[in-house]
């Protein structure tokens, strides 16, 4: 069964929103909180390292009973531009009228972030136009993160445009000491689909 979600506008800042400078990446691991011990598939990930369980509720994008909050939903303004469909874990988010952007993106809250590795991830597919021009903001869709005060991170993996097939995007890096909360999801500011699927945030431990 197909799911039918509309966005909502939102009084959040968009320089806070759209900002990109200064944001930096940590390729390597460090010590974290005591985190259950998983295997480590992905060879992204050093050997040596643990990873917590998954910190995102909802992956699935049900959005309904006690996940209908988990995902939340923001659009530059005016009238309702963008539309989302969820069937089988799989979302796709559309736009649909004139607004430029919008953000879906849940809040994590968790006392282990305080200087920890987090690697946020999913799996993404694009039907992303970048031609012809619609608005001055980038042209561009894929995953968002914003955490504390630094900036937001906006599709900054490629391919972020134009067509691509599935493909795992991350993004990693510490979080500074005395923040333990974040934002992740994803943006799409242009016309066409984006497809989201197992999207996963979680905490690395290595050695």
């Amino acid at each position: 069964m197909w799911l039918r979600f509309a966005v909502r506008e939102s009084g959040e800042s968009l320089a806070l929103l759209l900002s990109v400078a200064g944001v930096f990446a940590i390729s390597g691991c460090v010590a974290g909180g005591d985190l259950p011990e998983t295997d480590v598939a992905d060879p992204a990930t050093p050997d040596r390292c643990n990873v917590s369980e998954n910190l995102l509720i909802d992956s699935r994008f049900t959005m309904e009973g006690e996940y209908k909050r988990a995902w939340r939903m923001a659009q530059h303004a005016g009238e309702r531009s963008f539309a989302m469909e969820s069937t089988d874990g799989v979302l796709e988010i559309r736009r649909i009228a004139t607004q430029p952007w919008m953000l879906l993106r849940q809040t994590v809250n968790d006392a282990r972030l305080s200087g920890a590795t987090i690697r946020y991830s999913a799996e993404l597919k694009g039907d992303l136009p970048s031609e012809p021009t619609l608005h001055g903001f980038d042209h561009i869709g894929g995953l968002y993160l914003k955490v504390g005060r630094d900036p937001a991170r906006l599709a900054e993996h490629e391919p972020n445009a134009d067509q691509w097939d599935w493909q795992t995007f991350y993004y990693e890096q510490q979080v500074p000491e005395g923040v333990t909360s974040l934002r992740a999801g994803f943006i799409h500011q242009t016309n066409g689909a984006l497809w989201a699927r197992n999207p996963s945030l979680v905490m690395l431990d290595c050695d």
